[in-house]
Order: C-alpha cells, then sequence, then structure tokens
C-alpha cells in the first residue's frame, strides 16, 4: 500500500463532498493525516463555490447527492479545470450508462464500503495524475487545448507550437489509465 504522506505534498488542497455526516468526518479525519489543505462540503453546489476561490488539487465526491449528482459535479468541474482528478465514490448500484460515465469521464471510482488502504491507493493515483495533469497543461497553457487532447478531439500532433510532442504524447498515454481501483 501506498502511503499518500511519503508521495505528495501536505499543502495540496483536497476537496471532499460527502453528505453523509458520518463519512464526511471520517474523510477529514483520516486525509487529514497526510494532507493539511482538506476541505469537506456537503453538497455539489458549496463543491463548485470552492473549486471556484481555491485551487483545488483532487476531488472525492459522493456519487448520489441531492440536486445535483456526482456525476453533474464532475462535469462542471472538468469545465472549470480539466486538470483536477475526480474520484467518484459510491455505495449504490449503478445503471449501464452511469457505469459508463465513470469509466469514461471521472479519474476513478471506489465502492462503499471501501477498505482504508483502497481509499489511500485511490488518493495516491489521483494525485500522480493530478501532477500529470499539469506537466501536460505547462506543455499546452491552453485550457481549452488540454480538455480537447485528454477527450481525444485534438490530437498532439495538431498542436505545431509543441516543443517536445513526444513527451506530450507518453503524459497522454499515461493519463488514458484511469484509477481502477473499486472494491
Amino acid at each position: 500500500m501506498s502511503d499518500p504522506k511519503t508521495v505528495y505534498d501536505r499543502t495540496s488542497f483536497i476537496l471532499v463532498v460527502e453528505d453523509d455526516e458520518t463519512l464526511l468526518k471520517f474523510f477529514k479525519i483520516h486525509l487529514n493525516k497526510f494532507f493539511s489543505k482538506v476541505i469537506v462540503v456537503r453538497n455539489a453546489k458549496e463543491a463548485l463555490e470552492t473549486i471556484k476561490e481555491k485551487s483545488i488539487d483532487l476531488v472525492v465526491s459522493d456519487f448520489k447527492m441531492p440536486k445535483m449528482d456526482g456525476i453533474q459535479l464532475l462535469r462542471k468541474v472538468k469545465k472549470i479545470d480539466p486538470k483536477i482528478p475526480f474520484i467518484l465514490v459510491s455505495g449504490y448500484l449503478m445503471d449501464m450508462e452511469q457505469e459508463k460515465v465513470c469509466r469514461e469521464e471521472a479519474d476513478g471510482y471506489l465502492r462503499k464500503p471501501f477498505h482504508v488502504d483502497t481509499f489511500n491507493e485511490t488518493i495516491v493515483a489521483g494525485m500522480s495524475r493530478r501532477l500529470k495533469l499539469n506537466e501536460l497543461s505547462e506543455m499546452v497553457p491552453d485550457k481549452k487545448k488540454v480538455t480537447d487532447l485528454l477527450s481525444g478531439k485534438l490530437k498532439v500532433d495538431n498542436i505545431k507550437s509543441l516543443k517536445d510532442p513526444q513527451k506530450a504524447k507518453d503524459i497522454l498515454t499515461e493519463l488514458s489509465a484511469k484509477i481502477n481501483l473499486a472494491s
């Protein structure tokens, strides 16, 4: 098992979106062992407000929430900043469409109940993904182009200003592997 505190900067901002008070407390207490900046919110609206105010490094969000579910939040977060890894957590059975969205749009997925080691591995994988997304964004400063690269709408070879296209391709290959630690 990877220990998040041995891998990443404690000053990373981790945003947890969870409407269950018990889980919210667990996430806050557990993640504070590794990161000094853990923000917990109870709904998607608060999450979006936080993302607009702070530089968030990773989002862990419940799937089923009132008013706006985790998938809707995921899509809004990715429009604001495609570099933020987004991990969905759910205790509910999903239909085929929801599972497809988790596989194709979310950066990772955890099924409740989960083992704490699996949760730690998911956080480490999410933070590794964030580093790669930041690296790609440094190479391609245009947010729309990064989004299009990640979605496959744009090919690296079509960006003439890239100094190291092969490195960008390598990063995209690494990013194409989702965080699949669902337990």
